[in-house]
């Protein structure tokens, strides 16, 4: 087998334990010497490939980042969403970004705490901070925005004063996290039911959603 293959393959490998061990043990008590072991290479290789733990940090986020996007470009571009009106887009896309926080928590929360931690690495650094798939997110929900003031699904006035695309993608972020963090902690699952607040977010979404006045 080439040697790029293989670098290329044992890479792979590194990455997909070492998130499986984040979210198992946290980023912190998880040391690179530990990921050497899951994945059967030595330390030096793993350092050969990402010769410090924030640089591994930060090609797990990216590589984490890069699969989240080739799910979301199926999605968007599925007929069952393009064939929907802008409301019901919208309404889809908070369904599918908070469905994730309960089919994935761990990931969605270490994710979330990777992110933090390559901020505060990028302080000050010529190398750009990650910020993961905002930028494409904010697109689509834009898209949909704009297709339901076209058809009429969306008025000017719920968009001016109730919801826009930006003010979404916030709320979706926060909320995804919160959900992920919660399910994560047995005690907070205790205080705090994230199924029944999602319902209720949706609701409201439906709600303002629903509304048909004029300027």
């Amino acid at each position: 087998m080439p040697n790029g293959l293989v670098r290329q393959m044992n890479m792979q490998k590194v990455l997909h334990e070492a998130m499986k061990l984040f979210v198992e043990n946290g980023v912190e008590n998880t040391s690179v010497e530990m990921i050497a072991r899951k994945t059967d290479l030595t330390l030096r290789s793993v350092q050969n490939y990402f010769p410090t733990k924030g640089d591994l940090i930060t090609a797990v986020l990216q590589n984490g980042y890069a699969l989240e996007l080739e799910e979301m470009k199926v999605f968007f571009a599925s007929d069952s969403y393009r064939s929907k009106t802008g409301a019901e887009q919208i309404l889809d896309i908070v369904s599918v970004s908070l469905n994730k926080a309960f089919e994935y928590p761990g990931i969605v929360s270490c994710t979330a705490q990777l992110q933090h931690l390559v901020s505060r690495m990028s302080e000050g650094a010529k190398k750009p901070k990650l910020t993961g798939n905002w930028q494409f997110f904010w697109e689509q929900l834009q898209k949909a925005f704009e297709k339901g003031m076209s058809d009429g699904s969306i008025t000017s006035t719920m968009e001016s004063r109730l919801i826009d695309a930006k003010c979404t993608m916030l709320a979706l972020r926060g909320i995804q996290e919160s959900i992920a963090y919660t399910m994560c902690d047995k005690e907070l699952r205790e205080f705090f039911d994230p199924s029944s607040a999602v319902k209720k977010y949706v609701h409201q979404m439906k709600m303002m959603l629903s509304l048909n006045q004029d300027d």
